[in-house]
């Protein structure tokens, strides 16, 4: 299990408040992330210093780099 943080982003796109949770695969923790997505805010999803991906306002998912 590796750890994952999902993290709102504010109106000027800096990282804003994060949650926690632990999934299997990178796979396991968007389909995670997308159920704590708050739709109009867009995201980011994080493992450790790796940032998996971004969640648009309208909740589409955009793998980051690597």
């Amino acid at each position: 299990m590796a750890s994952y943080r999902i993290y709102r982003l504010d109106g000027g796109g800096r990282l804003g408040l994060g949650e926690t949770f632990e999934a299997e695969s990178d796979g396991d923790a968007v389909v995670r992330a997308q159920a704590l997505h708050r739709h109009g805010v867009a995201s980011e999803l994080w493992s450790g210093g790796r940032m998996v991906g971004r969640f648009s306002k309208l909740g589409v998912f955009t793998r980051g780099p690597g």
